[in-house]
């Protein structure tokens, strides 16, 4: 069976992070320092110490997770895991394409950081919110969504696993899609975030972005990448570009991502970042898979447990 790598995106912070990683590793320090001269700021304060409120940041949390979530990612290969694949959810998938060897750390940064702002000021030029809908029965959703854009922009933004469905819209629409989609699902949840990500909220971000990473150096990955937005396999460096700038507006589709790998092979994904929010996604699309969450735990812990086969 193949294993597959999956980065978290946008979400997965939460304080603290980090901390037992660069405590015990002075490769992990040395990668919060770097990243903190790219970035201009202290990374393993904010990570460690810093306010829950600027960790949620946009133009924060992205730079926090990708660079916690390539510690691990690095500490693991330090103890011989490699995957055969990699991916992300959303963020996710530029830690993927660092991990892949597509992009360096450095410049990797650099463009999450770039991208996070520009994400940052297209959601405070054009305000939007984005909520969850768990339990949420699908069929009926296009209807409802439709309706609902009569008021402003309403859209799915992450069809993460059956029955969840997260939509991105309008803040001026927000009461009413409250009201609206609460008789669809068992739950409909506000998530904190600071705007109407993967959705055509960002396309001026898109644009400013477009031209940020046509500068940027790629390379042909070492380890394959699957592709959010097409769902497929490359290692190609333009697809690899094209599909970093096109998944900024379009939805994330990580149920027919994770169905994807699993039809390739792939029978165990290892989360690497700091939680577990893509292992319980990945364990009820594919429950005949294995999941396993880094979830800051002790890469050998870790590498040991994949090892053995057990903690699925």
């Amino acid at each position: 069976m193949r294993n597959a790598a999956v980065f978290p995106g946008q979400g997965s912070q939460v304080r603290g992070m980090g901390r037992s990683l660069g405590e015990r590793s002075a490769e992990a320090r040395e990668v919060f320092d770097t990243a903190s001269a790219v970035l201009g700021w202290d990374l393993w304060d904010l990570c460690t110490r810093g306010p829950a409120g600027e960790l949620s940041d946009t133009s924060r949390s992205q730079p926090a997770i990708f660079t916690v979530s390539h510690i691990m990612f690095r500490l693991l290969a330090d103890h011989g895991w490699q995957p055969d694949l990699v991916t992300g959810h959303s963020l996710g998938e530029f830690t993927a394409a660092v991990a892949a060897g597509a992009l360096s750390f450095q410049d990797g940064l650099r463009t999450v950081a770039e991208r996070g702002r520009f994400m940052a000021r297209a959601a405070a030029r054009n305000p939007g919110a984005m909520l969850a809908l768990l339990g949420v029965r699908c069929e009926e959703l296009p209807r409802a969504l439709a309706d609902l854009g009569r008021l402003g922009m309403i859209a799915p933004a992450n069809y993460n696993c059956p029955g969840q469905v997260v939509v991105a819209l309008e803040r001026k629409v927000l009461e009413a899609a409250k009201r609206e989609l609460a008789p669809l699902a068992k739950r409909v949840v506000e998530l904190p975030v600071s705007g109407g990500f993967h959705s055509p909220l960002m396309e001026e971000a898109q644009r400013e972005f477009a031209r940020f990473l046509a500068q940027v150096p790629i390379q042909r990955p070492r380890t394959p990448i699957l592709l959010n937005v097409r769902l497929a396999v490359s290692y190609d460096p333009t697809e690899i570009r094209d599909g970093l700038v096109a998944q900024m507006t379009a939805p994330v589709r990580w149920e027919e991502a994770v169905q994807r790998m699993a039809a390739l092979g792939v029978g165990t994904f290892v989360e690497v970042g700091p939680r577990d929010v893509l292992t319980g996604l990945v364990r009820r699309i594919a429950p005949q898979c294995r999941a396993v969450a880094t979830d800051g735990r002790d890469p050998q812990e870790v590498v040991s447990e994949l090892g053995r086969g057990d903690g699925g």
